[in-house]
């Protein structure tokens, strides 16, 4: 009879710690700055030690955590795990049918239409109007469990409250009915169709005859996976197409002391914020100028779901100045006043930018 034979004791707690050195030592040789996968600067080795506040320990966590050798594996093992179990929204997005959508907005009908009455305020006795879309959670309850649903569709009772007041463009039977998504698969914003439907309804609502899609310069600016898919930390999305318009006729683009003679800028696809296609992202004032526009001046409040619907809407202005609050270092009124005898002011805010923007109550004084 042949004597067995057995592993050395502990020889499990040996290979354990032994991967993680190796794993620890990968933290540092394998070192990156910048996370496309995440699109965010990764943590730097720590460097200061105070033996009394125990910094180290702080920062050596934080820096393995995201230096950590595979860990997209590890992240998108978890991501799965959460969405399976149908613990995602602690993630912030959830899958639904071939998309990832952002969780439900937190807020109230209340809330929302108070901000509603300050931007209503400051626009005055200047004709203003208001466009704000459903979200693309609000549009896939159907595909959702019942419990996801739920939670959805007290999203759309606040949100249906809100758009039935004066000077709200309706967007949401629109984009039900639509034969094509509106909405990438991987990012929050409205794609190529959204913007073109929601163009269609603002000049409707504004007395404009709406130019067709091929009346449009149409690019292609190639493949995009958006901030929903890298928030999500799920492993697989089947990526979006960044399809943008702006007019054929001559404009003007002016921000950050710059003019350019175009409105798209295909390069910015192959950045970590391949959404900065549409004018090069996000500018705390800019200035949009089409000579052959058949309307004066359109002041716009916005957030960044203007930026792929200003192009639309600057075949029909002669002067589109838009302010982004997050971004403009004076107040509204100080855009305003820069923009000149505005005729027209539009409100285009995303339902949670519109709830939970800080920075537009920042901007928000008396006119």
């Amino acid at each position: 009879m042949k004597e067995k034979r057995f592993l050395p004791d502990g020889w499990a707690v040996y290979v354990g710690l032994a991967l993680l050195l190796l794993l620890g030592i990968g933290a540092f040789v394998f070192r990156q700055d910048f996370s496309f996968w995440e699109k965010r600067y990764l943590a730097e080795p720590p460097k200061n030690y105070s033996p009394v506040e125990w910094t180290l320990n702080d920062d050596l966590e934080t820096y393995l955590s995201d230096q950590l050798p595979f860990r997209r594996v590890f992240v998108a093992l978890d991501a799965q795990a959460q969405a399976l179990t149908g613990r995602a929204v602690q993630l912030g997005a959830w899958p639904t049918g071939d998309a990832i959508v952002e969780k439900p907005v937190e807020t109230d009908a209340d809330t929302l239409l108070r901000r509603v009455a300050a931007l209503r305020g400051f626009a005055g006795d200047t004709p203003c109007r208001f466009l704000t879309p459903p979200t693309a959670g609000m549009l896939k309850m159907g595909e959702m469990t019942a419990a996801r649903r739920a939670v959805y569709e007290l999203e759309a009772e606040t949100y249906d409250a809100v758009v039935r007041q004066e000077g709200f463009i309706p967007l949401r039977e629109a984009f039900e009915s639509s034969a094509e998504p509106v909405y990438y698969r991987t990012d929050h914003h409205w794609n190529f169709e959204g913007a073109y439907l929601a163009y269609r309804a603002y000049c409707e609502a504004a007395g404009l005859e709406p130019l067709e899609k091929d009346d449009f310069e149409i690019t292609d600016c190639g493949a995009f996976l958006g901030t929903t898919y890298t928030r999500s930390g799920l492993p697989f999305a089947k990526a979006d197409t960044l399809i943008c318009a702006e007019p054929k006729t001559p404009v003007t683009a002016r921000f950050d002391g710059e003019a350019y003679d175009h409105l798209i800028f295909p390069e910015e696809a192959e950045t970590y914020d391949g959404y900065a296609v549409y004018l090069k992202g996000n500018h705390g004032l800019l200035t949009v100028e089409n000579p052959a526009g058949e309307r004066g001046t359109l002041f716009l409040c916005k957030d960044s779901y203007a930026n792929s619907l200003i192009p639309f809407l600057s075949a029909h202005y002669r002067r589109i100045v838009a302010v982004d609050a997050r971004y403009y270092n004076g107040t509204f009124a100080d855009a305003l006043a820069e923009a000149g005898d505005a005729e027209e002011i539009l409100f285009l805010y995303s339902m949670d930018s519109l709830a939970n923007d800080t920075a537009v109550t920042r901007k928000l004084r008396a006119r």
